[in-house]
């Protein structure tokens, strides 16, 4: 199962960074939301082996930004 960490943009222009449905950051601008959401993702990849992603609200559909997966298990 993926974790996915995504970015939000609240009412009044500043980004929030979830994690499923719970807020975990509030208030930053876009450049540092993007930062630290990919520390946190790649972090959890780190602790977990899950794969992770960070995701940003597109148009039509959600941007990943960024992407940490597991690595072929090489015989």
């Amino acid at each position: 199962m993926k974790v996915v960490y995504s970015l939000r943009e609240e009412t009044d222009g500043a980004w929030s960074i979830c994690r499923g449905p719970v807020v975990l950051f509030r208030q930053l601008r876009l450049g540092p939301a993007i930062k630290l959401a990919r520390e946190l993702a790649r972090d959890e990849h780190r602790r977990s082996s899950r794969d992770t992603a960070v995701e940003l609200p597109g148009p039509h559909s959600a941007i990943e930004l960024a992407r940490y997966v597991r690595s072929p298990m090489v015989a």
